[in-house]
Parts: structure tokens; C-alpha cells; sequence
């Protein structure tokens, strides 16, 4: 199967349109990037360079460039992860962005999350993180960009084949945005409360869910497959990809994080083929575990830290 034919049976019908036009006017000699490289998250993984350390990773090999932003999750201006989203831009050449937080099939450069990055921008701080600066940066220059995530119905459907519900896939998207409210600035005071309802109801709607679960539900599940009470101090860990890890929650994250990565490794590949120089800005995990997909067509990458402004291979 190649791979045009390929990445049309990941997405749905608007995405297909799109990356079929990605593919016109491509070469044969572009990277080719094998999905069996990609690695499950685990404790040794996470021992790996770079770790959870933001870093860019540059790629080159006949004409093609990917830079890989590593970022560690942030809504600080001031933090090493937005330092190193500016610097890309700064001083680094690419004709696309692909960044992390919505489906591939909105499309290129949609203006309500412009709209919303910078509504979300004040002088040290950036609602979106590290996604929306890139956006805005990236609308300055003129560069297009797009998400590099699955849509949620095909997420489901994974998920489904694996034997998990909607009820599992509503109740793990809710713990996992509590994180991100908090470092949103959101009161911790009736957080749960005030948020989940209407989180609950925007993704029930998007995944044609009849009967939505209520905030007590989700709290129920919560303590029945994790044995705690959920509060607005749930920690990250909780949801994170571990394929070794014990939690519910952790086999569930497990189980998206390959189904995105695969996507996004697709539409990276593709986008490599139209645009020849490629960005994207994405979680360290998500570059730890596409990385020997990355190493095995293009070699070694040079790194970038902020800290000391220099390059390490």
C-alpha cells in the first residue's frame, strides 16, 4: 500500500480531500516514514535524550528538513519551551507548521484559533502554550499551518476495537484537561464543578454520544477504576502514556497515544512530500516515540537547547 493510500484510510472525508491536494505535485525521493518504529511510552523511553526537556530536533537529507520542536507543555512566555518556539522562528527556515491541539481535518490556518491565541495572549503568558505562539508566530510570517491529530470519532473507534467505552474515552479526556485548566489559571475552587459539565457536553456532541455521562458520573468512574476521589490536584502521571504503568487511565492513554502517533507521523510524512521543509511543535513523549521513525530515513538530528544555545548531536 502506498502511502497516499495509506494516510486516506486513517482520516475522515475532509481530511482526505486535504491531504490528497498535500500529495499533488510531490516526489518519489521524499522521506519515508515507517510507522513499525514507533515506540509505546515507557520508564525507559522516558530515560531517553531529551527526556521531557524541550529541545528542537533539525533533520536534513536531500533537500527535506524537519524541525522537531520537543516542548515541555507550558502557558509561561517565560519558560524554555516558548524561548525555544521563538528562536524557531527566529532562526530556522520551514514552509509549514503542524502543531498538536485539533483534528487535521479543520484544515490550513483556521482563524478561530488565531482568533484564540491571541485573545489568550497577554504580555507573560499564552492561554494556548506552546501551539497557539506558534500559530500567531507563524500567521506573521505567513506560513501555514496545520493540527496533526486524529479526529475524535476515529480515536473512539480505536479505542472501541480494544475494548474500552464512551464512558472511558469522555471520563480520560476530562482528568486529562484538569492539568491544563490549572496551569490556565483557572480557581481550583469548584473547578470540577464549574468546568466539566460543558467539557463533557462539547465532546459528547462531537462524538455522537446519545446519553452523556454527568459530572458525577465521571467522578464515579473515576474512583471506581482508580480507587481516589477526583480533584482539581490530579497530577499529569495519572494520564500519562505509560505502556507499563498500572493506572486505567495509563493503559487508555497507552492506547490513544499510538493511534495519534501513527496519525501524526502520516501527516508529517505528507506534508514533507508537498513542503519539503516541515516544522512541528509537539509534546517531548510524542518525539521520543516517533524519533527512530524520524532517525531511520533522515540519520542522526542535531539538537537545540535554550539553555546554552548550543547544538549537540
Amino acid at each position: 500500500m502506498d502511502i497516499r493510500t495509506f494516510v486516506l484510510t486513517l482520516i475522515g472525508p475532509l481530511a482526505q480531500v486535504i491531504v490528497a491536494v498535500l500529495f499533488l505535485g510531490g516526489c518519489a525521493s521524499s522521506p519515508k516514514l515507517n510507522p513499525q518504529k514507533i515506540r509505546s511510552w515507557d520508564s525507559n523511553l522516558g530515560s531517553e535524550y531529551p527526556g521531557r526537556k524541550p529541545v528542537i530536533a533539525h533533520y536534513q537529507k536531500n533537500g527535506f528538513e524537519l524541525f522537531y520542536l520537543a516542548a515541555r507543555h507550558t502557558n509561561s512566555l517565560s519558560d524554555d519551551t516558548l524561548k525555544l518556539v521563538q528562536l524557531l522562528f527566529k532562526e530556522k527556515q520551514f514552509n509549514v507548521l503542524i502543531i498538536e491541539p485539533y483534528p487535521f481535518s479543520f484544515g490550513e490556518s483556521p482563524k478561530w484559533f488565531l482568533e484564540e491565541a491571541q485573545k489568550g495572549k497577554t504580555e507573560d503568558f499564552i492561554k494556548g502554550g506552546e501551539s497557539a505562539l506558534a500559530a500567531l508566530l507563524a500567521e506573521k510570517k505567513k506560513i501555514p499551518f496545520f493540527a496533526g491529530e486524529p479526529d475524535d470519532l476515529d480515536i473512539l473507534q480505536g479505542l472501541k476495537n480494544k475494548g474500552f467505552t464512551e464512558l472511558d474515552l469522555i471520563g480520560f479526556y476530562t482528568v486529562r484537561q484538569i492539568p491544563q485548566w490549572v496551569r490556565e489559571r483557572e480557581n481550583k475552587k469548584g473547578l470540577l464543578e464549574r468546568k466539566i459539565p460543558a467539557f463533557a457536553s462539547h465532546y459528547c456532541r462531537d462524538l455522537k454520544i446519545s446519553t452523556c455521562p454527568t459530572y458525577e458520573e465521571i467522578k464515579k468512574w473515576y474512583k471506581s477504576k482508580i480507587g481516589e476521589e477526583l480533584t482539581a490536584d490530579v497530577h499529569n502521571e495519572v494520564v500519562a502514556p505509560y505502556s507499563d504503568g498500572k493506572l486505567y487511565t495509563q493503559k487508555i492513554s497507552t492506547e490513544i497515544g499510538f493511534i495519534r502517533d501513527r496519525f501524526t507521523l502520516k501527516i508529517i510524512e505528507a506534508m514533507l512530500l508537498k513542503y519539503k521543509k516541515v516544522a512541528v511543535v509537539y509534546g517531548a513523549g510524542h518525539f521520543l516515540a516517533l524519533r527512530k521513525s524520524f532517525d531511520a530515513s533522515f540519520g542522526e538530528p542535531v539538537f537545540t537547547e535554550v539553555q546554552d544555545g548550543l547544538n549537540r548531536r
